[in-house]
């Protein structure tokens, strides 16, 4: 082999065992989209599959953006997928349409898009992992972008080489000029994505102009600099976020699952104020979801209600009020009394509970009976916190849809189940605390499923 070909296997070899990417007999969906990064990736691992006893596949997304010429990359994808004999799954949709039905970008829309495709096929296929194409240089552009807006710790913090979600990055420890010199000396050709070129985005102007500066006058090492600092930062922001989750623990609400979310204002007082800022937003999200974000501007606001009198509040973004309650800070929904009604405290087995929720009719009753379009059977053991609610949608909310238990935005999923935008504020939703036990009318979430080896089954009929 030639010296980029040693050079960027072993570094993937080393990032995978470094960060233990992958385990023996793991099957893993290489997102490809036919340019330099993707084809590398996929020929490399290709190269290790035998090495790590993995299985590969390859998705492939078109976004309906680009004609024909994104049409030629679906074509080269799944020409040199059938010459190296391995699976390929396509998928396409039209991105700009999608991006203003969610009122975002045509860029963070397709990748909504994108990583959705991505996992729908871990789900039906059983892919255990997802291989993405990021580089080193992604990542130092990644970094830039990000202090050019102010970030912190965690935004600092950069690409991941591991998400939660089953995401891996193998090739984040290689350069953008040793992916190039690997396909030259393995003579493998790629797609050219003209927009690549193209100064309208931020990424790709950081890319053509504030890099190359960078480089010539100040640090000719500049990629893997910013890379190390990304490495730092996630180090740093891993420590601190593992403390304030433990802290978080100790001064929530006396009572895990019951509302409102509360924390011991004493507590907040002393705590240094990065750490109060991770206990405030967690709580946040606790009533929010996970995605639920909240500027400085914000977190000042609930802080200077550390200095106030019970009964003093601050309302924020989607309808989240922040208000004093005699030593406590308490996390809560403006409408949050209107819009949710309670189910039962602790049922009564075999007793039918009946009560209506925006026009929706339900009877929740203790039988083991198999889920039809209008029943939805859960396993009530698998049930951790009482009460349950039955509410409508919040901004965040998010299902378990995957046998490990990974989630999916509820917003994706309504997407995905094709449910038109104006209906998916109606739908009911049974929840215990925030998590998202099973949405009417569709399915239950993953780890409440019931089974045949349930004893006590929780019924949902509904009109």
């Amino acid at each position: 082999m030639q010296n980029n070909t040693l050079k960027v296997l072993s570094s993937i070899r080393k990032t995978i065992q470094t960060h233990q990417l992958l385990s023996q007999g793991e099957t893993v969906l290489v997102g490809v989209s036919g340019g330099a990064d993707s084809v590398c990736l996929l020929h490399a691992l290709n190269t290790l599959k035998e090495e790590f006893n993995i299985k590969l596949a390859v998705a492939h997304f078109h976004h309906g953006i680009r004609g024909k010429d994104a049409d030629k990359d679906a074509a080269f994808v799944k020409k040199l997928c059938k010459s190296w004999k391995i699976p390929c799954y396509q998928a396409k949709e039209d991105v700009p349409t999608l991006a203003k039905e969610m009122e975002v970008s045509e860029e963070t829309a397709g990748r909504v898009a994108r990583y959705r495709f991505f996992q729908e096929l871990c789900e039906k296929k059983g892919f255990t992992k997802i291989a993405t194409a990021h580089h080193r240089d992604d990542q130092a552009e990644t970094v830039l972008m990000r202090m050019l807006r102010g970030s912190g710790i965690d935004g600092l913090s950069g690409i991941r080489y591991l998400r939660h979600d089953g995401v891996i990055r193998p090739l984040l420890d290689v350069e953008r000029e040793e992916i190039e010199g690997y396909l030259k000396e393995n003579d493998l050709t790629y797609c050219e994505d003209a927009t690549n070129q193209e100064d309208a985005y931020t990424r790709n102007r950081i890319r053509h102009h504030l890099i190359p500066m960078l480089k010539a006058e100040f640090n000719p090492n500049i990629v893997s600099a910013l890379a190390n600092l990304a490495q730092n930062m996630a180090e740093d922001g891993d420590f601190i976020n593992g403390y304030a989750k433990r802290l978080y623990k100790r001064i929530q609400n006396p009572a895990p699952g019951h509302k409102p979310t509360l924390l011991d204002m004493e507590t907040l007082l002393w705590v240094q104020e990065s750490i109060r800022n991770r206990l405030l937003l967690a709580a946040a999200q606790e009533v929010m979801g996970k995605d639920y974000r909240l500027e400085r501007c914000h977190l000042n606001s609930i802080q200077e209600l550390l200095e106030k009198e019970t009964g003093t509040s601050v309302s924020l973004p989607s309808g989240l009020v922040v208000a004093v309650r005699y030593g406590w800070l308490a996390f809560e929904l403006e409408e949050e009394t209107d819009g949710e009604q309670p189910v039962y405290e602790q049922p009564e087995f075999g007793k039918r509970y009946e009560f209506c929720q925006k026009g929706v009719t339900l009877t929740l009753s203790e039988k083991v009976k198999k889920s039809n379009k209008h029943r939805l059977v859960l396993d009530y053991d698998k049930i951790e916190h009482l009460p349950l609610a039955l509410r409508t949608r919040r901004n965040g909310d998010r299902i378990a849809v995957f046998q490990d238990g990974r989630e999916k935005k509820l917003k994706d999923f309504f997407i995905d189940a094709k449910i038109p935008a104006k209906e998916r504020d109606r739908i009911p939703l049974l929840c215990s605390g925030n998590q998202v036990l099973a949405v009417l009318g569709h399915r239950v979430a993953e780890p409440y499923k019931s089974t045949k080896e349930t004893a006590r089954g929780l019924v949902i009929d509904y009109e």
